[in-house]
Order: C-alpha cells, then structure tokens, then sequence
C-alpha cells in the first residue's frame, strides 16, 4: 500500500501523533492482494440484468478494504476497530497513555486571540475562525492535553504543565464519493466537541487518478485528498486531526478482484460468447457470469 501523510497539524504531542500514524499506516500496508502487495485489478466487466439490458459492473469491493484495516487496527494494543461512540459507528479508536507537558490557557477570554494569531500564522482566510473557536476551546480550556505549533509569541498566554493524560484518537477510514468524507470529519468534530474523543485520523484515497476511480471505475466513490484540496476542506476541520492518503502499490488484470465477504476471488473465461453481444463470457466461482468487451 502507497500511504502519504495530509495533514498532521501539530497540536497532538509528537509521540501521541507517531503512534497513531505508525500504526494506521501498518494496518493498511497489511491489506494485502499478490505478491505481498496490495495490487488492484482495474479490468472492466458488464453483467446482463434480467431485463437483458448490459450495465457496468463493480468489480472491486469497498468493504474488503475498510474490513481489512478495522480487523488490523484492532490487533494493536488498547486498539479498537469499527465500534460505537456516542451512537455514531466509527472505524476504529486509538487509546494511548500520555506523560508530557501539555499547555492550558490562563485566561479562556484569550481564546479567541489565540485562534487568530493561529489563522495569520497559517495564512488561513478569516471565516476558518467558525470551526477553529471550539477546536481551540475544546484543547485548551476543556483539555489539558494539548501542544502549541508554531506560536511561540503567545506561549505567555498558557500554563505549561506535566500531565499524565489517556487519548482517545478516533479513526474514520472513507472509501465513498467527497461527500461521504465531509460526513465523516464532521463526525470526528462532533465527537471532539462533546468530549467523546480528543482528536482524530481521517483516511481516504490519495488521489482519482491512480486510487479513487481507478479501484472503482464505475461507482461513485470519487473521494479523494484531491477532491477535498479542491473543496478547502481544511476550513471544516474543527479537531486536532491527522490525514493519511492512500493508493494502491500497482495494478495489474491478472490480480484477483476484492470480494465483499473478504475474500479475493477470479474470473474463469468460458470461451463462450454471449449471442446477442458476441462479448465474451466470465464465470465467478459462484455462477454469476459477466461480460467483456472489446474482445478479439
């Protein structure tokens, strides 16, 4: 698996943000297809619906890989995989012991100058101070658990404290279209705004061109760090948050495809031909047949 880091903000202490990413970045290198490599067969197929109309066909299961990477999270100590917070379904839940020193603002009317002396720093545009404000409350006031980057002119407005602190890092793994990616960092916000959770990793494909449409030609599971750059979707983060792209390691037609029960599995030519298309015939282990054009 091909893993970038997107965003690690640095508001997480840096031994706090290394296990979180060391240990979602090996779980996704753990999915694995051929050759110890996740390999992705990006073959087009068409199935013949019972009205005898010939559509595209997904051949790529997203649950294969969202179940692999919640199963490999979840051997990790004081790791979770997809559970239940707050009666909202996440990926997984990183819980990890803190000894450090941490800063809590003296003065929590001062907030809001932090946020904008944070928002020059970054050269951020004004209105990102909507989701900043209860990020930078939720750190500093509710929390004593937290590190400041990057901001060393106001490091008078904190107290510096040792602290021994249990995170709760919630994970969201997004496999649909941009829109599935926006709802999945609004629910990491949420969950750090009611206290469920002190911050989080989203996960998403790299890019379109060689993850997102190319796993998955044919759906809509566009989503991608690509689309969500696009979209300035930084200005809707309201949490300490890391973001982790990923991308296959190759693509090959002779790789097997991701089944939705977790296995892999191949098409059998039949050397038939269908009768009415002249495409040719595939056959799943369980009977299902589908079609291939252009053929020879």
């Amino acid at each position: 698996m091909i893993t970038k880091i997107e965003l690690d903000d640095g508001f997480l202490p840096a031994t706090i943000s290394e296990v979180v990413k060391r240990n979602v970045i090996h779980s996704l290198n753990e999915i694995k297809t051929i050759n110890d490599k996740f390999i992705i067969n990006d073959s087009s197929f068409m199935r013949k619906q019972s009205n005898n109309r010939i559509t595209p066909c997904v051949m790529n299961s997203a649950s294969f890989i969202s179940s692999k990477f919640q199963h490999n999270l979840s051997l990790f100590p004081n790791c979770l995989g997809e559970n239940s917070i707050n009666q909202q379904r996440i990926d997984g839940l990183i819980k990890i012991e803190y000894n450090g020193f941490a800063y809590r603002i003296k003065d929590k009317n001062k907030i809001l100058e932090v946020a904008f002396k944070y928002i020059e720093s970054k050269k951020l545009p004004n209105n990102v101070i909507y989701t900043l404000f209860p990020m930078f409350y939720g750190m500093y006031v509710d929390r004593l658990c937290f590190s400041i980057p990057e901001l060393n002119d106001i490091e008078h407005l904190f107290d510096i404290e040792k602290v021994n602190y249990h995170y709760k890092i919630g994970v969201e793994f997004e496999t649909g279209n941009v829109a599935s990616s926006f709802r999945a960092i609004n629910k990491l916000n949420n969950l750090f705004h009611d206290g469920h959770i002190d911050g989080g990793c989203f996960i998403t494909s790299i890019d379109k061109k060689n993850s997102a449409t190319r796993i998955w030609p044919v759906s809509n599971r566009n989503g991608s760090f690509q689309e969500l750059k696009n979209r300035a979707y930084i200005s809707q983060i309201s949490l300490p948050l890391i973001c982790i792209g990923f991308a296959p390691d190759d693509f090959s037609q002779t790789a097997p495809f991701l089944g939705a029960n977790g296995e892999l599995y191949e098409l059998e030519n039949t050397s038939r031909r269908d009768l009415e298309t002249n495409f040719e015939i595939f056959t799943k282990n369980d009977g299902l047949e589908f079609l291939k054009a252009p053929f020879k």
